[in-house]
């Protein structure tokens, strides 16, 4: 579900930034909309794990992908389609017999529609359909899809917010279908505090190429397990969890802490964040069985943005 909901907040955040008269001028394409392609990296160090109460190993993750966006031709004054291409891939570092597989990805599409509704009103819709998988390969098991359904208000030039709905097929837990709120305020042209999905955060604007921020994001993703992750000939029986073949992996991990994005030309911006990991579970729902970490540790990320 990151993977089309990042796309969407994004040309939400964009199209919210227009001034109120910008966004009722009929053209072809609002002032700084095109093609948009994001890289991502981040790693998050060591952490233990416990499942059933019980210790099971634990983990260090690397993480990479792309998100590709890219305006069509609108529809009518006011109505603007997208579609996007993304791709996600975990790297597990295990220790033994931690019941997680070693890699996790997932390959998706975005169809994106962006209203702008007289006299303040923004409304977003999106559909994602995908494939998320553990180990080496894709299969049909993991074919699944996203949906988005947002409405926002521009209540003056520096206050909007929000409401929606947000769908995962491949979920099976409270990920399935949630309620967000958007809420975005600047007191003043430098300050900016923001409630969105997947990020949240306090947002400074030191100068006209650099920004700083303290935010908190979500890590998420829904995928299909074929195999076992565990060596079970080396597990005592009383002490196994259930078969963890042909099943679905909920990932879920909160970043917290500080970060800053350079803009270093109006096509290039990069952004690095660092900081903790309080939170980092992962569920095979129908199974009954949940890892969770047993402490805070630590993440940094970079990120670049090209626009064409």
């Amino acid at each position: 579900m990151l993977r089309f909901s990042a796309l969407s907040s994004a040309c939400l955040a964009t199209f919210c930034a227009l001034p109120p008269a910008q966004a009722q001028v009929p053209s072809s394409r609002p002032p700084g909309i095109g093609i948009t392609l994001t890289v991502d990296a981040a790693t998050t160090s060591q952490t233990d794990l416990t499942g059933s109460d019980r210790p099971a190993g634990g983990i260090s993750v690397a993480q990479g992908g792309f998100k590709l966006s890219a305006p069509l031709p609108p529809l009518r004054d006011g109505w603007y389609p997208f579609v996007g291409l993304s791709y996600r891939h975990y790297e597990l570092n295990r220790a033994a017999n931690t019941p997680l597989p070693d890699q996790l990805k997932s390959l998706g599409a975005a169809f994106t529609l962006i209203a702008l509704l007289p006299p303040d009103w923004t409304f977003i819709g999106s559909l994602s359909p995908r494939v998320a998988n553990s180990g080496h390969g894709f299969s049909q098991h993991g074919l699944g899809y996203g949906a988005l359904a947002l409405a926002s208000r521009k209540f003056n030039p520096d206050f909007s917010a929000g409401f929606g709905l947000v769908y995962d097929s491949l979920s099976r837990g409270t990920g399935r279908m949630m309620p967000v709120a958007t809420f975005e305020w600047k007191p003043t042209p430098a300050w900016r505090y923001s409630l969105g999905f997947p990020r949240t955060g306090v947002f400074w604007q030191w100068r006209q190429n650099l920004k700083f921020e303290v935010s908190a994001e979500a890590d998420f993703g829904s995928f299909y397990v074929a195999d076992d992750p565990l060596t079970r000939a080396t597990i005592p029986a009383a002490l196994a969890p259930p078969a963890l073949n042909r099943t679905r992996l909920e990932y879920r991990a909160i970043r917290f802490g500080p970060g800053a994005t350079w803009t270093l030309s109006p096509s290039l911006e990069t952004r690095w964040a660092a900081g903790a990991v309080p939170l980092l579970n992962a569920e095979y729902r129908k199974r009954n069985y949940k890892l969770k970490s047993t402490g805070t540790t630590a993440f940094a990320s970079l990120e670049l943005v090209w626009k064409f």
